[in-house]
């Protein structure tokens, strides 16, 4: 534990850590931040880094932290949201029985954190818990369209697909600190890396019910498309943005995790797909899927075309 950031910790095995990563979101951060302060969960602390903002969310974080004892807030140089999240995680507090994530932008329904923490409670291993978001406009207000929150969590599905959102993430302590002893360089979603750790060495919840508003606007990092058209149209850029940060994500964990040989072999599968005759290989592969079952016909397609890894 950092102690000049993370600050003492009392002894008990069920306190909450919850890791927020923030940059320009002056706008948005106090709603958050109270909404946070407003958890039904009794013993709840907030690590803050700021990344290197240029408005006043550094500001309105220290007066925060000057108002209550369980918020730690530090300001760091900008170098993007996943080492920032990375450097948070190796930050925590390792007393804390629970670590997890948080935008600067959302709003967490009272019951958020206790629902989490009940159904970790459940789980042996290392063990990741997220869920569905309710995808709301600037105001708050819900969205007419919603994202679909059945889901099929595993392996197959997290080497290809991420339906982790870190803002909705919650790991137990025996995940972190396998997850803070492995980290890589990059990746392409902090939140993805973890999705990926979890279900090679433990387990993972998706939790379909919905205990966040997840705020839908302009400044988003990494938002949530409410169309079919828009999260076709956002898949398109982010692949062409990402191109090739799938085989490095890959490849780093391939360097971090191989003692399961059935999993080690689909993810070297998927690597080998970059050249032929692996490239036709992969297309009938059934050991990764998407949920989608359009996605996946889609993703085979780009497979074969070179343009996932």
């Amino acid at each position: 534990m950092n102690s000049d950031i993370c600050g003492d910790s009392n002894s008990s095995t069920k306190k909450v850590q919850i890791l927020m990563s923030t940059y320009n979101g002056e706008e948005y951060i106090r709603e958050q931040m109270d909404s946070i302060l407003a958890q039904n969960y009794p013993d709840v602390d907030i690590l803050i880094r700021d990344d290197g903002s240029s408005d006043d969310t550094f500001v309105i974080l220290k007066e925060y932290e000057e108002m209550h004892q369980n918020i730690r807030a530090y300001q760091g140089e900008n170098i993007g949201v996943n080492k920032s999240f990375f450097e948070l995680l190796r930050s925590s507090n390792t007393e804390a029985a629970y670590i997890g994530f948080c935008d600067q932008d959302d709003y967490w329904l009272p019951e958020k954190i206790e629902k989490a923490v009940e159904q970790l409670e459940r789980m042996e291993g290392p063990a990741l818990y997220c869920g569905a978001k309710t995808l709301v406009d600037e105001n708050l207000e819900r969205l007419k369209s919603q994202q679909n929150p059945h889901v099929t969590p595993g392996f197959g599905n997290a080497v290809i697909e991420s339906i982790c959102s870190g803002c909705t993430t919650l790991m137990n302590r025996e995940l972190a600190d396998i997850i803070i002893r492995r980290l890589p360089e990059d990746v392409v979603h902090h939140d993805w890396w973890c999705y990926m750790a979890a279900s090679y060495l433990g387990s993972m919840y998706y939790d379909e019910k919905s205990y966040i508003y997840y705020r839908q606007h302009g400044g988003n990092e990494v938002g949530a498309s409410s169309s079919a058209l828009a999260m076709i149209r956002a898949k398109a850029r982010d692949l062409k943005k990402r191109h090739g940060d799938l085989k490095k994500q890959l490849m780093d964990f391939k360097r971090f995790y191989h003692t399961i040989p059935e999993k080690d072999k689909l993810v070297d599968q998927i690597l080998k797909a970059e050249k032929f005759p692996g490239r036709i290989a992969i297309l009938f592969n059934r050991g990764w899927y998407r949920q989608s079952g359009f996605d996946n016909w889609v993703v085979r397609g780009l497979f074969l075309l070179n343009r996932m890894l």
